[in-house]
């Protein structure tokens, strides 16, 4: 049990309970001893006759996982609770000296305490006769040495005719015992001896006695240690001592023999030794500083011994240390010589790798003039199909907002054409953009500055977004350090602007509502600079340094925006001489500083009209309003899209024949579909939060949700995308851009698909079901597994509870895990019956078997069936077959 390996250094803890010259020999024989053993350590704590101190000492040897502790017990019923938890919970104990109540311990070692008593009454009893009158120093109340040593001693002396007058407490303590002794000395003057249980209130004792004149007294201790007890023998100070054998020596070797599971007595008890008196007193001591000596210089001897390992360990390392550098000496050289050899060898062939390289980096540089001369072409052509799509945008864009202004639409038309006239401006601000960026790179792009007044113009752009802001509850602030008076600068306004409206277009489609906004603005006569800071998503680090780099998303799986506005308004700005920076902490918001030198030219301050107006932000900024209806009587279908006009354009489509909801990321949609349990979901595959692809993976995974059909929306046409939809459990692709009626079809035939295997459901649960065709004998139903998985364990909770009358929908739906309207729904979208309905109609099926196949009574068949009455059972049979129980019984009998 306490077994280790050899390599295992034991932790010995030693609790005393005191600190005395007899504890202090034991001391000194434990550490001799463990000289002996260097696989063993030990620590000696002392609790100074404190019972709580020594508890303390005992959890600190638990606390710091000692292998075994070594324990003399201050008093038995203080120490006994936490000697028996400690050796409840494994740890190894020793009881010495003292005794605890009980046997929780894992080995005793103690002195015959009683036999000792006795010694000494029969000791005085030599010394002064029969007649012997003494008076007893006792030990500590509850200290089992005391109790056994009281108990011998007045057994012997009043059996053999002594007398024990008196008995009370010294605490083994000399200054304890003198008091004590001079009050019995002056309250039983006739007494002639003392019996103190140790030695040091035995001296205390003799010192009184002396003082009152009390020379004939004689003076018995106990303990017999060599520097207190023994010499006080010979120095007459005491009449006698009993030796109280310390054994130091056999606590360590009875605790090592437990931790390596090797034989040991659970039980020593040390028999007594004969007195120590002035015959052999001498003798003894200097048998003690003998041996005194003989420790003293096996200490030194092991200490030399140790410098001679050290000095053998450090010569030997430094052996091997010379042998292995005259090896490394050779390697070395070896390393050296064919070193020699390789790099000859090596310059040869790097010699003609060179000439490999250089030809190669001909041929590199030759690719790369003709990737660049591509690339050019490449720019060229999509800057002159840009050019070409502004003449059919504009005719597209005029009657599109010619419409959007119409007032005799249908509110469905009114919604589309708002969606078309919205991502029409959108178009043709990336147009432009395009072509703009395109005569910045190409140093075509010019400056037509005007001298205008600043603090006017920041105002009327901001006029521009107050209405968007008001409608989205965003708290839009103007900051300035001086707004009253005019701040003229030379600016190519157009440009300013777009920058301008880039900046906070941004910080507006970043910033949730209730979010805010600042614009900023200070000069100081050299520098204008101007900030716009919101409380958005903010920029992750790592994207900071990018994001005005061309072409650059900082989502770049689900970006917002083409990643040309931030490196179109760097251009616009250093055009100006300006620098644009940005701060950010990610989902705390972003700052964007511009800062421009203050310049003039000739000319009055000029008003220009606006690029930008309130329109066109309240065009592509706002959300276009829906009128969606919701009728319980339609299929609910749930679109999942981050982009707001594809719902509300999907919405419209479709919100003739089915209820729209609506989520914006795959984990909300997830929850919806776990909370609605939709008939259809559409889901686009490129999303923030959750994507497509992880978003009908969870929903197939779900019990409640894994029968709805999913169609998935994709700008992407690859077949390795479409691959991993269907893998993820996608019931059908629609690329982007699609076709109404396309998307109609598709959402009707899937609707339709789901319904026919309701059918399929519903045939093998119908009344007429003959006898042994029950639900689970379902064959041909093109079900997912998990639907099988589903509804085979509501069959087993139902055969398990049918009995029950109390049975109901909501402690099924607990039983498997859901809430009731999933369950009601998910059994619904299954076999097109409510829980209830088929809750009954098993049960029906279930009677009738029993009617037919067995000679039960229809009672026991109505009640093993879980209804309430044979009444009620008969009832819903009659309804279910269109003829009773009885009936079906008088036609088997026939």
């Amino acid at each position: 049990m306490f077994g280790c390996s050899d390599n295992k250094v034991y932790k010995i803890g030693v609790s005393q309970c005191s600190q005395d010259d007899w504890r202090m020999k034991m001391n000194d024989e434990i550490n001799r001893e463990i000289m002996f053993h260097e696989d063993a350590v030990v620590e000696i704590r002392s609790a100074d006759d404190n019972n709580a101190k020594q508890i303390e000492d005992i959890r600190y040897f638990v606390d710091n996982d000692f292998d075994i502790i070594i324990v003399s017990p201050n008093e038995a019923a203080a120490l006994t609770p936490i000697i028996k938890q400690t050796y409840e919970n494994g740890v190894p104990i020793v009881i010495f000296d003292r005794n605890i109540n009980g046997d929780s311990y894992t080995a005793r070692i103690g002195v015959d305490d009683e036999g000792l008593g006795k010694s000494a009454a029969h000791y005085a009893l030599h010394l002064l006769g029969s007649g012997a009158k003494a008076i007893e120093i006792y030990g500590l109340k509850g200290s089992t040495p005391a109790e056994g040593r009281h108990d011998g001693f007045l057994k012997e002396f009043e059996t053999n005719g002594g007398v024990l007058v008196a008995s009370e407490p010294g605490n083994w303590n000399k200054e304890d015992a003198i008091p004590v002794t001079d009050s019995l000395l002056r309250a039983y003057p006739d007494i002639n001896l003392i019996y103190a249980h140790n030695d040091r209130m035995a001296i205390g004792a003799s010192e009184v006695a002396e003082r009152l004149g009390r020379n004939d007294i004689k003076i018995i201790g106990i303990d017999a240690a060599p520097n207190i007890g023994i010499q006080a023998v010979a120095d007459s100070i005491i009449d006698a001592t009993f030796l109280y054998p310390t054994e130091g020596h056999r606590l360590i070797k009875t605790a090592l023999s437990i931790l390596k599971n090797e034989p040991y007595d659970r039980e020593t008890i040390i028999p007594v030794s004969s007195a120590v008196d002035l015959s052999n007193a001498d003798i003894l001591l200097r048998q003690n500083e003998t041996l005194k000596e003989e420790t003293q210089k096996m200490k030194i001897l092991k200490a030399q011994i140790d410098d001679y390992w050290a000095q053998h360990s450090s010569q030997t390392s430094l052996f091997y240390a010379s042998i292995a550098i005259i090896i490394l000496l050779f390697g070395v050289g070896f390393l050296l010589l064919r070193a020699y050899w390789q790099r000859s060898r090596h310059q040869k062939e790097l010699m003609a790798q060179n000439r490999l390289l250089e030809e190669e980096r001909d041929k590199q540089k030759q690719l790369n003039e003709q990737l660049q001369d591509a690339t050019q072409s490449k720019l060229m052509f999509f800057t002159n199909v840009s050019h070409d799509l502004r003449t059919p945008l504009t005719l597209i864009a005029e009657p599109v907002a010619q419409l959007a202004s119409a007032e005799n639409l249908t509110p469905q038309q009114h919604t589309l054409i708002r969606i078309a006239d919205k991502n029409t401006r959108i178009l043709q601000r990336l147009i432009n953009q395009i072509l703009d960026f395109r005569k910045y790179e190409n140093g075509k792009l010019n400056l037509k500055l005007t001298e205008v007044d600043f603090n006017k113009t920041v105002h009327d752009w901001m006029e521009s977004f107050y209405a968007i802001a008001k409608k989205r509850d965003i708290k839009l602030t103007l900051s300035a350090s001086d707004p009253e008076h005019p701040l003229p600068i030379a600016l190519d306004l157009e440009k300013i602007e777009r920058v301008f409206f880039n900046l906070l277009s941004n910080a507006f489609k970043y910033t949730p509502d209730n979010g805010t906004i600042t614009m900023s603005y200070e000069c100081d006569g050299d520098t204008l600079i101007f900030r716009v800071a919101d409380t958005g998503e903010g920029i992750s680090e790592r994207d900071l340094g990018n994001i005005f780099d061309r072409f650059f998303q900082v989502d770049r799986i689900h970006p917002k925006g083409s990643g040309i506005g931030l490196s179109l308004a760097k251009a616009f700005v250093e055009l100006h001489g300006g620098t644009i920076s940005v701060e950010s902490t990610l989902n705390k918001g972003s700052v964007f500083t511009v800062s421009l030198p203050v310049t003039h030219v000739s000319g009055d301050v000029v008003c220009p009209e606006k690029a930008i107006g309130r329109n066109e932000v309240t065009a592509e900024l706002d959300t276009i309003e829906t009128n969606l209806s919701f009728d319980t009587e339609k299929p609910i279908v749930l679109i999942i899209d981050d982009n707001k006009d594809i719902q509300k354009l999907v919405g419209e489509l479709l919100n003739d024949n089915y209820n729209i909801i609506t989520a914006t990321n795959g984990k909300d949609g997830v929850k919806m579909a776990a909370k609605y349990v939709p008939d259809l979901i559409i889901c686009d595959v490129m999303m923030p939060v959750m994507d497509g692809m992880e978003c009908c993976r969870h929903i197939k995974e779900e019990i409640s949700t894994s029968h709805i059909p999913v169609l998935m929306l994709t700008a992407c046409s690859m077949d390795e995308q479409r691959v991993q939809g269907y893998d993820s459990g996608a019931d059908g692709y629609l690329s982007k851009p699609f076709n109404s009626a396309v998307l109609r079809s598709k959402c009707a035939s899937l609707i339709t698909n789901r319904k026919r295997v309701k059918e399929l459901w519903q045939s093998h649960i119908a009344p007429h079901v003959k006898t042994g065709s029950e639900p689970s004998a379902r064959k041909n139903i093109p079900t997912s597994d998990i639907d099988d998985e589903f509804y085979n364990r509501f069959l087993e909770i139902f055969k398990a509870e049918m009995g029950h009358s109390d049975l109901n929908v909501d402690k099924i739906a607990s039983m498997l895990g859901l809430e009731r309207s999933q369950f009601y729904r998910k059994i619904k979208a299954l076999t097109n019956y409510a829980p209830v309905e088929l809750i009954r109609r098993l049960r029906l099926q279930h009677g009738r078997v029993l009617l037919t196949t067995t000679n039960k009574t229809i009672s026991e068949i109505a009640y093993e069936t879980g209804f309430s009455t044979p009444a009620y059972f008969t009832k819903c049979y009659r309804d279910a077959y269109g003829e009773t129980p009885s009936e079906v019984r008088s036609k088997l009998t026939k």
